[in-house]
């Protein structure tokens, strides 16, 4: 169950999914189930970097601590982020990142070819995380209730 706080950050990162949805076609369970297990539900999101996306070339650079998983045991690092002028700018990124990234080519030619949304995770979740639970964690997620109506309402443009 959802706090209080929680509830109107899902149903604004619902919205901002749905939108990069249209643009880019990424489905929009990808992105709010990344934003949710990334961001602790939209309460950590330093230089507005909802998804833990790493420094690029061009980019506003922070550095921060982190954990990783090496060898399926749990390191703390501190890693080079990127940081994004607003939450909109990171979730288009983050899209754009999946549907056009060199990194994640063959899994999104996988999806348009099946439109298969937990193919999609199992195939994005060993590239862009290093949990090697991370693709259930985003099923779980996608499995709750208010995360399924968010997306619809958002959907429908009541979100």
């Amino acid at each position: 169950m959802l706090t209080s706080q929680q509830l109107p950050r899902l149903a604004a990162a619902a919205k901002a999914a749905c939108l990069c949805e249209k643009a880019t076609g990424l489905p929009a369970e990808i992105t709010v189930a990344q934003w949710a297990l990334e961001s602790g539900w939209g309460a950590s999101a330093p230089g507005n970097n909802c998804f833990g996306i790493k420094a690029y070339h061009g980019c506003v650079a922070q550095t921060l601590p982190t954990l990783e998983y090496v060898d399926g045991e749990q390191v703390r690092r501190v890693l080079v982020f990127a940081a994004f002028d607003s939450i909109t700018d990171c979730f288009e990124y983050h899209a754009r990142l999946i549907t056009e990234g060199k990194s994640y080519a063959k899994a999104w030619a996988n999806y348009l070819r099946s439109r298969d949304l937990q193919g999609l995770i199992a195939d994005l979740a060993p590239i862009y995380a290093t949990d090697p639970a991370y693709a259930d964690k985003l099923r779980s997620i996608l499995a709750m209730a208010q995360v399924q109506t968010a997306l619809a309402l958002a959907r429908k443009g009541n979100g």
